[in-house]
């Protein structure tokens, strides 16, 4: 189990259900994103009906890298919501 760092902030809660990672990709600023194709961001956006769905989501949580206006640089995670972390937590 990953112990969610104090400055982790939450992005999504367990609410959206299997819908979170296509909420992730309708709200998220994509110029502040780096690592995630755009193949993955139509797939996530077509929502769980999407047999590539868990795939992207899969590749995205992996390979996804926020980088906010002051530089500092989060990473995803998810354990029923979706949490920012610092990438160097």
């Amino acid at each position: 189990m990953y112990d969610i760092p104090e400055t982790a902030q939450l992005y999504a809660d367990s609410r959206h259900g299997v819908y979170i990672p296509q909420h992730f990709a309708e709200s998220v600023r994509r110029e502040l994103v780096s690592g995630v194709s755009s193949e993955d961001w139509a797939i996530l956006e077509s929502g769980p009906e999407h047999e590539h769905y868990w795939d992207a989501w899969h590749d995205v949580e992996m390979n996804a890298i926020l980088t906010d206006e002051s530089g500092e640089q989060w990473r995803l995670y998810q354990d029923g919501d979706l949490w920012i972390v610092p990438a160097n937590a």
